[in-house]
């Protein structure tokens, strides 16, 4: 949010001035944007397939639900938690586009390596590296965006990649669930040497084939505009340098913990009612109606892209109608659809048609995803400019507690609740309580991130003071 003179940047702000506003530059800017879109849904199809050949997992190698739940939330979320404030770092002194391409290289590397494992060891070891090279996605991609825009399109470029994001997990289950789909319907078009392989390691081979190219999309990306560290108006001091920022990301915590521990509790609790259906319903699903696996992933597919489409919709419509009588707070806004969500999985243990499931699957993903694509910004007003890429860092912390904690606490419950409805009333019994704690929390930070957001020099909808 502040006006700094834009110059040229490798990621880490040091470079030659460029002209920051002409077309050329945001053209550029656009293109960059795009290339950070296609690598976000090449690891999100990565991401998506490890849920989709659970069930194949467990026909070949007989896994248990606590195994699946270990690899999808543990493996991932605990590797997640440790290298994203370590990837955040170096890539705030050694280059953000640099570290995003070794990332891209890193989950690539691990999927391959998955796709050859025999024993439950040898994936939970490629989880981790898939865990390990994503972990500092979002957080870079996000600090990279003011690298690429101009202040005035900041607010539009977030909105795009969080839909397109959003998008990506839809798009790459359903892509995923037609290639399994596809292997399981066509084994005969396969090379002769492929035959008798099991089309979950196929699969895998086939989604990491494509990582040099992105590898070499990103690594060639072009940076331009970089606005200059400034405090934004906080009573913190003056603008510092990488090193010495972290100093003064402690005192700025405990000035705000309120905020902080409100909005990142409402982002976490949301996180878990999120991946309880992302994770578990392409089994639950099966096991409860007797459907494909396989089609499950294009059918959840098809429900999580509608709720994106919706979803990055509201919120926009609501601001705007809001602003006829006065205007209305981000924050207030995120906790208004934030109370929406529970009301449609409250219907989940009584579905009884795939069907029924998906819609309540894309009602309660449309409230989720409004909320949540307000976040963002949210984020981005109550830090200092000069700890922003480590207050993002946080989200992806966050996010990982929450693939860590869902896909376990479903799997245990799943194996005490006899029958084959048992894991759907799982994902509903931890995915309710929730999203009702989510919306608790989003609501109490209101007070706190007024006071936040005006000491860091705005008014509560973002503006200068």
């Amino acid at each position: 949010m502040d006006r700094a003179i834009a110059v040229a940047t490798d990621g880490r702000g040091d470079g030659q001035a460029m002209e920051g506003e002409s077309s050329g530059g945001l053209g550029w800017a656009w293109y960059g944007l795009g290339v950070l879109l296609m690598t976000t849904l090449f690891a999100l199809v990565i991401r998506q397939m490890l849920s989709l050949i659970a069930p194949g997992l467990q026909a070949s190698l007989h896994f248990s639900d606590f195994q699946i739940g270990m690899l999808q939330g543990l493996g991932m979320a605990i590797f997640a938690c440790v290298a994203s404030y370590p990837m955040g770092w170096l890539a705030d002194r050694y280059g953000r586009r640099l570290l995003l391409a070794i990332g891209v290289g890193i989950w690539s590397l691990a999927t391959f390596f998955c796709a050859f494992q025999d024993s439950f060891g040898g994936l939970f070891a490629g989880t981790i590296g898939i865990a390990i090279g994503e972990a500092g996605l979002a957080p870079i991609v996000y600090a990279m965006i003011p690298d690429l825009f101009p202040e005035r399109k900041r607010n539009a470029a977030n909105l795009i990649f969080y839909g397109g994001s959003l998008f990506g997990t839809g798009i790459g289950m359903a892509l995923g669930g037609a290639m399994l789909q596809w292997l399981a319907a066509s084994p005969a078009s396969l090379p002769a040497w492929l035959a008798g392989i099991d089309s979950w390691r196929i699969a895998m081979v086939a989604i990491a084939l494509p990582g040099p190219l992105f590898l070499l999309l990103v690594a060639t990306m072009p940076l331009r505009a970089h606005a200059a560290p400034s405090t934004m108006g906080a009573p913190m001091g003056p603008a510092v340098g990488v090193d010495d920022a972290a100093a003064g990301f402690l005192p700025y915590a405990r000035a705000h913990w309120r905020t902080l521990g409100g909005v990142f509790g409402a982002i976490f609790a949301m996180g878990v009612a999120m991946m309880a259906g992302l994770v578990w319903y392409p089994i639950a699903l099966p096991r409860a109606f007797g459907v494909d696996p396989a089609s499950v992933g294009v059918g959840l597919g098809t429900a999580v892209t509608a709720a994106t489409a919706i979803g990055v919709f509201l919120p926009g419509m609501l601001i705007g109608l809001a602003r006829r009588a006065g205007g209305i707070s981000p924050i207030r806004a995120a906790s208004v659809f934030f109370w929406m969500a529970p009301l449609p999985a409250l219907f989940l243990p009584f579905a009884a048609t795939p069907f029924q499931a998906y819609a309540v699957a894309a009602l309660q993903g449309a409230a989720g995803v409004a909320g949540s694509a307000l976040m963002p910004g949210i984020l981005q007003d109550l830090s200092p400019s000069h700890l922003r890429s480590r207050v993002l860092s946080l989200l992806g912390i966050f996010n990982a507690l929450a693939m860590a904690l869902s896909p376990l606490a479903i799997g245990a419950l799943s194996g005490a609740i006899a029958g084959p409805r048992g894991m759907l009333y799982a994902i509903a019994i931890v995915s309710i309580p929730s999203l009702v704690v989510a919306a608790l929390l989003v609501s109490l930070a209101r007070r706190p991130f007024a006071a936040t957001v005006r000491a860091m020099g705005f008014d509560v909808t973002g503006n200068h003071a």
